[in-house]
């Protein structure tokens, strides 16, 4: 085929179109039911748009303190290049020590934080 020859569409072979599923026409109402309320102490709107705004600012605010809480005994990672020979050595003392290559290397670690000072 040469530069100036053009291709058409209908020259190529393509895969038929999956059927698009069948989306409804108009949103699903669901309407909760709610007890009917006794007496006459209706609450007018403004009120009630307040306090609905103070409750879900208050419940951030405890989500946000419950996320910290959870955060001060969290794991950080640190990734660690070891040669070939280096991590079969930790996989074999892993198994022989019955224990994991991640505690091995928490140990090592420690260790030699502790025996330079810092």
């Amino acid at each position: 085929m040469s530069g100036k020859e053009t291709l058409t569409l209908e020259e190529f072979a393509t895969a038929p179109r999956r059927p698009r599923p069948v989306v409804q026409a108009g949103p699903v109402r669901v309407e909760i039911e709610q007890p009917p309320r006794t007496g006459s102490t209706e609450e007018p709107l403004g009120e009630e748009a307040g306090e609905k705004g103070e409750t879900s600012s208050e419940a951030s605010k405890a989500l946000r303190r419950m996320k910290r809480k959870r955060m001060k005994g969290a794991s950080h990672f640190v990734n660690v290049n070891l040669d070939r020979d280096t991590k079969r050595r930790l996989k074999l003392a892993s198994f022989n020590l019955d224990t994991s290559m991640q505690a091995l290397m928490e140990k090592a670690i420690r260790h030699y934080l502790d025996a330079n000072g810092f």
